[in-house]
């Protein structure tokens, strides 16, 4: 045989064995996925999770995978079952539809959406049994129904676990996709880390036993790989963000074919959880997919040798006072001067800290020994140092500081609307109350007897640009939010999302200009800020002593 011959069959033999499954030694026949929405690691651990902790033990797990930006719910339900990123599939945000989406996809079916697991069962195993059961109907819009051989909204954790549970026993699917909702409404109800949301986790932790019960009542219990995962974690009332409250999220593998106590080293991502069915079930993954199935985890498998591991984190101190949530640690002051307070969360290490834009480094920063005071409006730059490095994030905190005798600059308008999915058509509209803010933020309108969903809130005030030259606009909230500038748009950050920055900019001159940014929260947790940059003007929130009532 000639070697032009030999190549092209070495080749060929070579891609199909890659793309077989595992060892048929490993005996896996059937995938559950089950995802809880909003369920972060910190609610495992510190939830009561005998299931989890049981599935923990005796399989493969971390902690530590990764969420894709935003950190909000379609984006990562899509990448879970797409084994692709936002870039990639076009799931930007919560208002992301089939045929109402600013992003196509780089690739698509024949339906015209980008290809699923569900879709690789279907071309590859046309006759697997395959189901998709969710609580979420938003789950539902993300991919083909002629993919999937059972589909149904269970609208409620407790139907959809059963719903899911007699589908198991009915038919022993090959492949079986739960998602479950409650999770996720606990934490934008009573909040991430509170008691409601640990026994909301405990909750999950009790369905997930039902889900695997009823693989052991169908009898293929000892042939199913289950997969644990979640879209997203929280922080305060939301998410969409970038903390590592919100990105960080468990993945857990279990059952058959699994490794039993396997700590997953390697980096794990949302859309490696498709990549890694398809490996366990022998399907081909589309060139378009940039996902990577978790191999180490897998019986006959070794583990990666890693040259970069994942690095210990270092707290980042903590700057007084806390502002909340999504928005640097300080705020807004009506006074001469303003304490500053700075803590080291760690047993070790020592803070260092800037005023000013700058990252402390050892040349530019001072030890922090105790409270210091600000007497004008800046931005204070900490992080924590060992062995003459940085070794944490850094911390920032802006603080805005204004005369106590100055007028609230910033008036506000606030309206109720119901359904809304962006920003309503204001000149129809007629508030339902006005006042006056210290400066952009739903802080300071969104109080009291306020209503708090289905709202929408329209700031105006004039900035005093003191420097010719290039300026940047940010909005940050959740939901929607639009700025603009003497009534030209520079920010289009609408829509229903968590919490999401966007940005534009423009020249401007010396002077006052109206600035206006309009904002709605539909539901659920909500945030606004705004921030600017300029010439020498570091990013920071709108300050108020630049803010005035008139031109």
């Amino acid at each position: 045989m000639s070697k032009k011959l030999l190549l092209p069959i070495l080749l060929t033999v070579l891609v199909v064995s890659c793309s077989k499954k595992v060892s048929q030694s490993v005996n896996i026949e059937h995938v559950v996925v089950i995802g809880i929405d909003g369920m972060s690691p910190n609610g495992i651990q510190k939830a009561n999770t005998p299931t989890l902790d049981s599935m923990i033990q005796n399989g493969a797990a971390t902690m530590h995978a990764r969420s894709v930006l935003p950190s909000s719910s379609s984006p990562n339900w899509a990448s879970m079952i797409m084994g692709a990123d936002t870039e990639q599939h076009g799931v930007t945000s919560n208002g992301w539809e089939k045929f109402d989406h600013q992003l196509p996809p780089v690739v698509v079916t024949e339906n015209g959406t980008f290809p699923t697991i569900f879709t690789l069962f279907k071309d590859q195993q046309p006759s697997a049994h395959v189901g998709a059961i969710y609580d979420w109907d938003g789950f539902g819009r993300l991919f083909e129904k002629t993919d999937v051989d059972f589909d149904i909204d269970g609208d409620h954790e407790d139907k959809t676990t059963q719903e899911a549970v007699d589908y198991i026993k009915k038919n022993t699917p090959k492949f079986t996709f739960v998602h479950l909702d409650h999770v996720d409404h606990a934490g934008h109800a009573q909040g991430h880390g509170s008691p409601d949301y640990y026994r909301s986790v405990e909750k999950a932790d009790s369905l997930i036993a039902e889900i695997v019960n009823a693989t052991k009542d169908a009898g293929i219990f000892e042939k199913t790989m289950f997969i644990v995962a979640s879209d997203h974690g929280g922080l305060g009332y939301g998410h969409g963000g970038e903390s590592l409250a919100e990105m960080e999220i468990p993945f857990i593998l279990y059952g058959a074919g699994i490794k039993k106590g396997y700590k997953i080293e390697e980096t794990v991502y949302q859309y490696d959880n498709a990549p890694t069915v398809a490996y366990a079930m022998g399907l081909q993954t589309p060139q378009s997919w940039i996902g990577r199935p978790v191999k180490g985890a897998f019986i006959g498998n070794e583990a990666p040798i890693l040259i970069y591991k994942r690095k210990e984190q270092i707290t980042q101190p903590k700057i007084l006072p806390d502002a909340g949530h999504y928005e640097p640690a300080g705020g807004v002051f009506k006074a001469d001067s303003v304490a500053v307070v700075i803590q080291n969360p760690n047993n070790v290490g020592e803070i260092r800290y800037t005023i000013g834009n700058n990252v402390p480094t050892m040349e530019n920063s001072q030890i922090y020994q105790d409270t210091f005071y600000l007497t004008q409006t800046s931005i204070v730059k900490a992080g924590i140092f060992q062995n003459n490095q940085l070794v944490s994030t850094v911390a920032e905190g802006n603080f805005r500081i204004t005369s106590k005798d100055k007028q609230d600059p910033v008036k506000f308008q606030v309206y109720q609307v119901s359904g809304m999915e962006k920003l309503p058509d204001f000149t129809s509209l007629e508030p339902v109350f006005e006042g006056y803010a210290t400066e952009f933020s739903h802080k300071q309108a969104l109080t009291g007897d306020m209503p708090q969903e289905q709202v929408a809130v329209v700031f105006e005030s004039y900035l005093e640009v003191i420097e010719k030259g290039n300026y940047n606009f940010f909005t940050n909230s959740d939901d929607g939010s639009k700025l603009y500038v003497n009534g030209i748009e520079i920010v289009d950050n609408d829509g229903d999302h968590g919490v999401m920055e966007r940005s534009g900019s423009l020249e401007l001159s010396e002077g006052r200009y109206l600035v206006r940014i309009a904002f709605f929260n539909g539901g659920g947790g909500y945030h606004l800020d705004a921030k600017y940059s300029g010439p020498d003007i570091p990013k920071q929130i709108i300050p108020a002593n630049q803010l005035y009532r008139e031109k």
